[in-house]
């Protein structure tokens, strides 16, 4: 998908009840808004990319979650927290209908909004998704929760444990936790039952909306199997391998904007307050939610 015209990009800060949220934003206010929820361990300069190549035919949204970026903190984390505070900033935006686009942690909260508000998803994006889990998957986070973990002992060996390469790596990661308390908190510095009681895999099958699952080709075999699961007990997903690339998105930008866009169909407006099936035209943005 070749580069369009430089789409300004601006951005915004609100007060809502949960917190403040701050956002990036591009594109036509009038057209479709697309809706992007950064990773784990992003914030919303993971899309801007994106936003610059959709911006010149549609209204790009990118804001922080929670606890990330520029947005305030919270005092406790989970993925409802997240669903609410977006909706609430989607409702003083007078936006009523969106497509969303999530990225691991940002996949778990869209595809969360989109069981909560299913009335206002018109669409659902989702890469490497977090959200579901089995039991091979069960002690994926054991390493970092030991990182992360205050009272470890960990921390205080890593500078003793010299140059090798798994050493150095141990360190990233140690840093790359500690830069984002936020995800760690809600990953798994929580109660087992509180985690466990947002996972999606047991309702996923109740999603309505059109969902696209973008596959990162070659992927490690975790984030591979995530993708397996949400595949699964989707009810019709559409899959789409993508070149894997060492980027914040995991893949190129232009690939990944040349799949959305031929997945984002533009619609015209419809009179009806509920959606209908994917090939039913979109109500008008704008209006109250």
């Amino acid at each position: 998908m070749p580069l369009p015209a430089k789409t300004p990009l601006r951005t915004g800060r609100m007060k809502l009840p949960l917190g403040s949220l701050f956002w990036h934003e591009g594109g036509k206010p009038k057209a479709e808004t697309i809706v992007f929820l950064h990773g784990s361990w992003h914030d919303s300069t993971q899309w801007l990319p994106l936003l610059q190549r959709l911006g010149s035919q549609h209204h790009c949204l990118a804001p922080d979650l929670l606890g990330f970026g520029e947005s305030s903190v919270a005092s406790t984390y989970s993925v409802a927290l997240q669903v609410e505070a977006l909706r609430s900033l989607l409702s003083a935006l007078r936006i009523s209908h969106c497509r969303l686009v999530g990225h691991s942690l940002g996949a778990w909260v869209a595809g969360q909004y989109a069981l909560t508000y299913p009335e206002q998803v018109q669409g659902l994006a989702v890469m490497a998704p977090e959200g579901v889990t089995e039991a091979g998957l069960g002690g994926r986070w054991r390493r970092d929760r030991w990182l992360a973990a205050p009272w470890s002992p960990l921390p205080w060996v890593l500078p003793w444990l010299g140059k090798s390469a798994w050493a150095k790596e141990l360190r990233d990661r140690r840093q790359c936790l500690h830069q984002h308390p936020a995800a760690c908190r809600t990953l798994f510095q929580r109660r087992s039952a509180a985690i466990e009681g947002e996972l999606l895999q047991q309702r996923l099958g109740q999603l309505a909306v059109p969902t696209l699952i973008i596959d990162p080709t070659p992927a490690d075999s975790t984030t591979q199997r995530l993708a397996q699961i949400w595949r699964q007990q989707l009810s019709n997903p559409y899959a789409v391998p993508i070149a894997a690339a060492n980027t914040p998105l995991g893949v190129e930008a232009a690939d990944l904007a040349t799949a959305l866009g031929q997945w984002i169909i533009p619609q015209a407006p419809q009179t009806t307050d509920h959606p209908g099936p994917s090939n039913q035209t979109s109500p008008p943005l704008g209006q109250l939610i």
